[in-house]
């Protein structure tokens, strides 16, 4: 018998009606506790924790309907953590009762550990692998990671979550991917491969072995002749570079 769950890049698709789209991540010792080798504020935590996973969802054509935390902490220093996990959920359209989770309430953890799973919903073909040969390839945003940069919330230079999920709602888009920390070249190459496409780059300012942090850009890939339209979603401020074309093999 054949299983309805299947790996697809770093999600995990289970098939059915709907399909079902899950992503994870997790942050460990980062945090504002007092073991924590990085210290820095909880909602920041917890903002680019959600980022992560959310992101990945969206990049795959998926609506996310749920957000999952589990917190080795307590409920009242975990507190701040839920908050901006609701929030970042709302951003998406994800309702405060679909925001769900675990705290620690058994021993005391001096340090921050977070995960993070979001679930979505596809009521049509996923994107993933769905390049096509003479797409451009854009990045919008730009790499960004702590601590060879300062990471904060509504960073310029940061996709935001929203534009992101207008990028893919406007049906312009063929595929998507966000770029953590191998950096734009694996996971332009990610793109291409995927669809069984080869790749030709573009000069670019953009560095293609400099990690992207909690994804702070994301790479689309789309007709030419969308690519206006497709910028005209996406905030001035926010960085909009085609990096390379997707070729026949």
């Amino acid at each position: 018998m054949t299983s309805p769950v299947r790996p697809v890049r770093d999600l995990l698709v289970i098939d059915g009606s709907p399909r079902l789209v899950v992503a994870c991540d997790s942050v460990g010792g980062i945090g504002p506790r007092p073991a924590d080798p990085v210290r820095v504020p909880a909602e920041l935590v917890a903002h680019f924790a959600a980022r992560v996973p959310l992101l990945e969802v969206l990049c795959a054509g998926a609506r996310p309907v749920a957000l999952i935390n589990t917190l080795c902490h307590d409920l009242a220093d975990a507190a701040p953590f839920i908050d901006m996990f609701r929030e970042v959920a709302a951003n998406v359209g994800i309702p405060p009762e679909a925001v769900t989770g675990s705290t620690e309430e058994n021993v005391p953890s001096p340090a921050t550990g977070v995960g993070v799973t979001a679930i979505g919903t596809v009521t049509g073909e996923l994107l993933t692998a769905g390049g096509r040969p003479g797409d451009l390839v854009v990045c919008a945003g730009w790499p960004r990671s702590a601590p060879h940069d300062e990471i904060f919330i509504g960073h310029p230079d940061i996709v935001p979550l929203p534009t992101v999920q207008d990028l893919v709602g406007s049906g312009l888009v063929h595929d998507a991917l966000p770029v953590g920390s191998r950096g734009i070249g694996y996971e332009t190459g990610q793109l291409a491969s995927s669809a069984g496409l080869g790749l030709n780059w573009l000069t670019h300012p953009l560095p293609l072995d400099a990690s992207g942090g909690p994804a702070s850009c994301v790479l689309i890939a789309c007709d030419p002749n969308s690519a206006a339209d497709l910028r005209g979603l996406v905030p001035g401020h926010v960085p909009w570079h085609p990096v390379a074309e997707l070729t026949a093999r």
